[in-house]
């Protein structure tokens, strides 16, 4: 590990990966320290705790019962560290993004999604932006309208 603790960041985000991948919220969520704040396009006011982390990941389940994320490269330096991450599974429960939820399509969904963190000193997840193509994913479930 470096002196600046980067080698752990990264390993916050492969255990993330790995959480998410065996659909794991209360994994994904334990990654955040309790009073995180995450900002996430689907929501138009920030994630606060750990909880609300734990429950936007189960929608994701429930949204794609075999959701699955590829960690697709990881940069870290000093207390922060961004992730590229594809996002993968059938749209089979509802879907929510922005200011509205999507009824289940059938469609097969992949997307890249963007996590940019900054990590406390007891190496858990303390501020995080999120950041993936909503118009994108809209195309791919069907709708051309936002």
């Amino acid at each position: 590990m470096s002196a600046s603790g980067t080698t752990d960041h990264r390993d916050v985000i492969e255990q993330w990966t790995k959480s998410f991948n065996a659909h794991d919220a209360v994994g994904v969520a334990a990654l955040y320290a309790e009073d995180a704040r995450v900002a996430h396009p689907s929501y138009r006011e920030p994630l606060q705790g750990r909880k609300p982390v734990q429950d936007d990941t189960r929608a994701y389940m429930i949204a794609m019962p075999d959701a699955s994320s590829e960690l697709i490269r990881v940069v870290a330096d000093g207390d922060c560290a961004a992730a590229e991450v594809a996002i993968a599974g059938v749209h089979a429960g509802p879907l929510v993004l922005a200011t509205r939820t999507f009824p289940p399509t059938g469609r097969r969904l992949r997307f890249p999604m963007v996590l940019f963190c900054r990590f406390g000193p007891g190496g858990q997840v303390v501020e995080e932006h999120r950041y993936f193509d909503t118009a994108g994913i809209l195309r791919q479930l069907g709708h051309t309208e936002h």
